[in-house]
């Protein structure tokens, strides 16, 4: 089957965005996907060529996913971190600008990105996903192979994350947590992720 091209429709790049901010929100749908679907832990890693991976083991993603709308199950779930399905496609421009090369997997295709123009207009171009034949149709979950990110840009990813952060509970309450602080300055998490710094705080929240 040939490779099917895929307009993402990305018009403006959040400029203000870094690597570490695309995969960020990469590890923010996995572990979203982990509890949605009650799977086994996601997975960060780096393999033999240097590339970074983010794999889950959920239903493994497909390139409707790659529609900018609101997600109606995420939107139910009070739990989780992203509520509107924007967040993969500005992490993929994002990857791009930064050239960042990306390769997505799962049993529904086998995923990469790059510039093409844009159909029935050849004087313009937009990103595109290439949709090719899934590499392993028993494959378990989404895997993304990010090539070109630092050591540094995976680590200031998982930073905002409260389970990556390795900070000391001090106390539960009824309206949240309390933990220590890092780096001299409190930061707050809402659902686990990191929203804010706050010098003046005694403790994270």
């Amino acid at each position: 089957m040939e490779t099917r091209e895929f307009d993402l429709n990305i018009e403006k790049v959040l400029e203000n965005w870094s690597v570490a901010h695309a995969i960020r929100e990469i590890i923010a749908n996995a572990l979203d996907e982990q509890i949605l679907t009650d799977t086994q832990e996601i997975k960060i890693y780096k393999d033999e060529g240097n590339n970074w991976h983010v794999r889950d083991y959920g239903r493994g993603l497909k390139y409707i996913h790659l529609t900018q709308n609101e997600n109606e199950e995420k939107l139910s779930h009070p739990c989780l971190i992203g509520k509107f399905g924007v967040g993969l496609k500005d992490a993929l421009a994002t990857f791009d600008r930064h050239k960042i090369g990306v390769v997505i997997d799962s049993k529904y295709g086998h995923i990469t990105i790059g510039q093409s123009t844009k159909h029935g207009f050849s004087d313009i171009t937009t990103l595109h996903a290439y949709i090719n034949e899934p590499i392993n149709v028993d494959f378990i979950g989404t895997d993304f192979c990010l090539s070109g990110c630092t050591d540094n840009d995976i680590n200031d990813a998982k930073n905002f994350f409260l389970q990556f952060a390795n900070l000391k509970l001090y106390e539960k309450t009824e309206y949240g947590e309390v933990y220590s602080i890092r780096n001299g300055s409190a930061e707050i998490f809402i659902n686990g992720i990191k929203v804010a710094e706050e010098d003046n705080f005694l403790f994270s929240y």
